[in-house]
């Protein structure tokens, strides 16, 4: 009985290291698990929508789900069920899976995860790895790929890929998928955190240039002085509000 259970220990442990990982909408059919039906576009959505709304809450611009990324992410991830590293089966590096020629870009980085098809699960354990999670809040990425596959024989099922860059223009295609989820805990809490900080004077900021989309629960809150517009003066106010030059948000004239 104790070499069963010991060896019971030992397989969860494998697995809960593989699901920690190492370190567009695309047609992915539905596939079966044994157990259950899963929509691969279901989940690539989920992922996307899981790392915009991180990179909103630190007033990052997203990032744009790209279908030729997430056709090289999908082949980094089959590549994982073969050799679950950082380096491909062939011994080269990730970054060769690119083609430079079609995406000139100046960096690029991945997450790969294992062990469940659970977008929430995989993104909560590359938010619990600093590695990971700085890919993942790279203020310098800007359009991104995921890819995910199941094989049933292999030693941890379901494997995943978040394959990022950094380029300076638009990628054929490109979709921006965002949620609508972040509430504003109050005037001023434009990302949503409870706090007023300087992410939201970023997020202003970035809103006013066209770099970051707003839902209409942060439009009401940047709008910091109730006259239906958002604009320059908004941000100014936010800004004297953090630091302290100003009492109250909203902002009213006396």
């Amino acid at each position: 009985m104790s070499g069963l259970k010991s060896m019971c220990k030992k397989m969860i442990s494998i697995i809960s290291a593989a699901i920690l990982s190492i370190c567009c909408i695309i047609n992915f059919p539905i596939r079966s698990s044994g157990e259950e039906q899963v929509d691969m576009n279901a989940l690539v959505k989920e992922m996307t929508i899981l790392v915009n709304d991180a990179r909103a809450e630190f007033g990052l611009n997203p990032v744009y789900l790209v279908p030729y990324l997430c056709d090289v992410a999908n082949v980094r991830a089959r590549e994982c069920i073969v050799t679950f590293s950082h380096t491909r089966p062939d011994g080269q590096k990730f970054s060769t899976a690119l083609d430079m020629n079609l995406v000139p870009c100046t960096r690029v980085s991945e997450n790969i995860a294992a062990g469940t098809s659970d977008a929430q699960i995989i993104f909560e354990n590359w938010k619990n790895s600093p590695d990971h999670w700085n890919t993942i809040i790279n203020p310098q990425f800007t359009h991104i790929g995921i890819g995910l596959c199941y094989e049933p024989n292999s030693e941890f099922k379901w494997y995943w890929e978040q394959f990022f860059v950094a380029y300076n223009g638009d990628l054929q295609g490109q979709q921006l998928i965002v949620s609508n989820k972040i509430i504003p805990k109050s005037s001023g809490d434009i990302n949503g955190d409870g706090e007023i900080n300087s992410f939201d004077y970023i997020a202003i900021n970035k809103y006013l240039r066209n770099e970051l989309p707003l839902n209409d629960k942060q439009i009401e809150s940047a709008d910091v002085m109730k006259d239906g517009t958002i604009a320059s003066a908004d941000a100014a106010i936010l800004k004297k509000y953090i630091l302290g030059e100003c009492d109250a948000l909203p902002y009213t004239f006396n």
